[in-house]
């Protein structure tokens, strides 16, 4: 499955996805996330998400997730789900 397809599939279920990415100043970070729309920012598309530790909005570079995994840990929508 690709990242777009476990995406979709934890939307649609209202699960979160565990996301592993490279950040800004090249570090590898994993995160437990609500996944909740993509949007192309300057050309670039972009998935924004809910960071449950960091309590607060992230929207991460698709070019820069290594990988995504669907928990089976259930979310509330705190926005509309549109992946």
């Amino acid at each position: 499955m690709s990242i777009k397809d476990v995406v979709h599939s934890a939307g649609t279920n209202l699960h979160t996805i565990m996301i592993t990415a490279r950040e800004k100043d090249g570090s590898v970070e994993t995160r437990e996330a609500e996944p909740y729309s993509y949007r192309v920012t300057a050309g670039t598309e972009k998935l924004f998400c809910y960071d449950i530790r960091k309590d607060g909005v992230r929207n991460l570079f698709i070019s820069n997730i290594i990988s995504v995994v669907e928990t089976q840990n259930a979310f509330k929508p705190r926005w509309p789900v549109e992946v």
